[in-house]
């Protein structure tokens, strides 16, 4: 968390879908975004109300849903972020106590307003019947951004993980072209690490309507940069001997 933040990193996502953590570990690294001043959003495990409820009475700013394939899941995710004000249907439990209210150090009418006005929800569709559906979950109010899950998307379809190939990057501008249409914003990875294709790709990506870009996994960078520094060694003659 501390160097994304050094590295000049916006945000965070904190994955508790795929991660292997609990929530006092979730707690523990919002708390290191506070200090550090990066945005700390949590992809929950599934879209039920308990467990996006939980992270933002943690503190984090924001909601990463997976696996939204219904209208109705996609409301049911919005009103779990929003506390209900001016007959929005929120559903956020209130409790003037939490975390996210520093332990009542904020006043709650400008808490409410405030959280409802700055947490994002962002939906991640991950399935042909996401797509599907795609219209209707895009006239839901109070969507922030969605992400297209490529990856679970072509295991669906026995792509066999291709989530470049030609097939998924036609629902992809099936995908993009309705997100933009509906005046909403759709996050999308940066899958390169070569700098002038990664440029390439970005531009792309955001004349498609892309406004926020994920570039990777600490997993990924941690692995690229120990094959980097190995790649030497292994190929030195010296090492075949």
């Amino acid at each position: 968390m501390e160097l994304a933040a050094q590295s000049g990193f916006d945000y965070v996502i904190i994955d508790q879908e795929h991660g292997s953590f609990g929530l006092e570990a979730v707690v523990q690294m919002i708390r290191a975004a506070e200090a550090c001043g990066i945005t700390p959003f949590v992809r929950v495990p599934d879209h039920r109300p308990s467990g996006i409820r939980r992270v933002l009475e943690a503190g984090a700013l924001g909601v990463y849903v997976p696996d939204i394939r219904t209208a109705g899941q996609a409301r049911d995710a919005v009103a779990s972020s929003r506390y209900l004000q001016d007959g929005n249907g929120g559903t956020r439990g209130a409790c003037p106590t939490s975390r996210a209210t520093r332990g009542q150090g904020a006043q709650w009418a400008d808490f409410v307003r405030w959280s409802n006005a700055h947490v994002m929800v962002t939906l991640l569709i991950e399935s042909q019947e996401g797509m599907d559906n795609l219209d209707a979950i895009l006239a839901v109010p109070g969507i922030d951004a969605l992400v297209l899950g490529r990856f679970d998307l072509a295991h669906e379809l026995g792509l066999n993980g291709d989530r470049y190939g030609e097939r998924i990057e036609a629902v992809f501008e099936v995908f993009a072209r309705k997100v933009k249409g509906a005046g909403l914003h759709h996050v999308s990875r940066l899958g390169s690490s070569e700098p002038e294709a990664a440029r390439a790709q970005f531009q792309a990506l955001f004349d498609a309507g892309a406004r926020i870009f994920n570039m990777g996994s600490d997993r990924e960078f941690i692995a690229r940069a120990f094959r980097s520094a190995l790649s030497p060694v292994r190929a030195h003659p010296s090492t075949s001997e």
